[in-house]
């Protein structure tokens, strides 16, 4: 099945990075702090280092097949049979992200702005944006997407700037109140989420333009770079707004903006950390389902790309709502500790088991080559 929309190394950047930053940059901080303590960039220049390799793996297997994603060049990698075995926890891990990004939306709003309102409200205003964004296409999704990630990242820098009379730089020390271990633990959770889904990025690379490979390869490198760069500054501004008690404050990036309060002219200023969390993650989460219908047409062979979009969106939105019902510390659970595993099982095996597969096909086909 041949790609037909093609969007520009450039706006393939900007995807790859509101997709890693998304929520992140909001959800992140608490929860690992609540890991690392002061430690906690540390964790997170661990986890980008690890996922540099992760990139440099996907594009690798981006270079030799440029025109395939990853479903089609493991078909001719390792079969299609395999290859349905490896998409059982692929999809099966697309799923559980495209419910999650939802979920933490309906979540945030009926925790801080909106407590009286029904989650099933927002999580299905959302779904039913995210599928008529799907339905339009990866190219209105790649120029819509780059001035929706200009709003984000503006709204994100002024607030750390404007809280910036807040911060206490003694707060930082130590760095390493309890040793390495919890760093560790930091490196984990941040591993997960959201580094270990750097892997999604197979499925949706060769709608690049094949002539744009350099480009594509330092606009993707600079945006995991500075979506590390982010995910620390949030996380050390937090650290030096609230100190001990840093990891205790959920949303970290709303709690901070709430500090923001100098001057009749900015007051309530963390709507803008609101907004900035509902469009982050309804960008990621119409990656994450175009993908997953991406993923299932290509794995069945379909003729028609849309086919699937509107029954898969319905059944994200139902499971958002079905397991929202086990109450928020079951799904910071599943974030926190079974996210990691689930996405090295989902997506880190099965990318890497096809690219080992594809390197021993060469190395055993070279001296044949050399001999002829």
């Amino acid at each position: 099945m041949g790609i037909e929309e093609r969007i520009s190394a450039s706006q393939m950047s900007v995807l790859f990075f509101i997709y890693l930053t998304g929520s992140s940059i909001i959800n992140i901080p608490q929860p690992l702090i609540n890991f690392a303590n002061n430690g906690a960039w540390l964790s997170l220049i661990l986890s980008y280092l690890l996922s540099l390799s992760f990139l440099g793996c996907i594009l690798y297997m981006h270079g030799k097949y440029p025109d395939l994603t990853f479903i089609e060049y493991s078909k001719k990698t390792v079969g299609t049979w395999v290859t349905i075995l490896l998409a059982i926890p692929f999809i099966s891990f697309q799923f559980h992200m495209a419910t999650g990004i939802v979920i933490d939306i309906g979540l945030f709003m009926t925790t801080t702005l909106m407590r009286e309102t029904p989650i099933y409200v927002f999580n299905s205003l959302i779904y039913l944006l995210v599928f008529v964004t799907v339905r339009l296409g990866i190219e209105i999704m790649a120029r819509l997407f780059v001035l929706l990630s200009a709003m984000v990242m503006f709204y994100v820098l002024l607030i750390l700037a404007l809280a910036s009379f807040n911060y206490h730089p003694s707060y930082l020390l130590p760095v390493i109140p309890l040793g390495f271990k919890p760093i560790l633990l930091g490196g984990y959770f941040s591993y997960g989420f959201p580094y270990v889904e750097v892997f999604l990025f197979s499925m949706i690379l060769p709608f690049v333009s094949t002539n744009q490979n350099k480009p594509l390869k330092r606009g993707l490198f600079a945006a995991l770079s500075m979506n590390a760069i982010s995910l620390i500054t949030v996380t050390l501004c937090t650290l030096m707004t609230y100190g001990p008690i840093a990891g205790e404050r959920k949303y970290s990036m709303f709690q901070l903006a709430r500090t923001i309060e100098f001057y009749e002219l900015f007051q309530r200023i963390e709507s803008l950390i609101g907004i900035s969390l509902i469009v982050a993650s309804y960008m990621k989460g119409t990656i994450v389902i175009f993908t997953l219908n991406l993923t299932f047409t290509q794995l069945f062979n379909l003729q028609n790309n849309r086919l699937l979009i509107l029954p898969l969106t319905m059944i994200c939105c139902i499971l958002s709502l079905t397991t929202q019902v086990k109450g928020e510390a079951f799904w910071g659970n599943l974030v926190s500790v079974i996210h990691p595993i689930w996405g090295t099982l989902g997506y880190l095996v099965p990318v890497l088991l096809v690219t080992l597969v594809h390197v021993a096909k060469r190395k055993s086909k070279s001296p044949l080559t050399s001999n002829e």
